[in-house]
């Protein structure tokens, strides 16, 4: 049986909308590092993907700026953080995954 202090890896797929600016972006997944290092996450690391066109179109926009975060964190963390990544205007899509 696990304890409630288990960590896990975790991978963080962000679609973030394309009417944002590369600052603006910058800023977006600098913020949500941020907020997981509050959340007491550990090792952080972010990759931006880069611009993409989707296959169909999500929220009447047909391309979005993918970014993803790798992080070790408790499970007990993730709703909401979840719930922050919804309510963000910004964001299209987010998946987290166990690495």
């Amino acid at each position: 049986m696990k304890k409630i202090s288990d960590t896990n890896n975790y991978e963080l797929v962000v679609i973030v909308s394309s009417e944002c600016t590369e600052v603006q972006l910058k800023n977006i997944a600098f913020n949500y590092a941020q907020q997981l290092k509050k959340l007491g996450a550990l090792t952080i690391s972010v990759v931006s993907k880069g611009r993409k066109d989707f296959f169909y179109k999500i929220r009447k926009t047909n391309n979005g700026y993918f970014v993803e975060i790798y992080f070790n964190s408790s499970p007990q963390v993730l709703p909401n953080y979840q719930t922050k990544l919804k309510l963000d205007k910004n964001v299209i899509r987010s998946l987290i995954t166990k690495a």
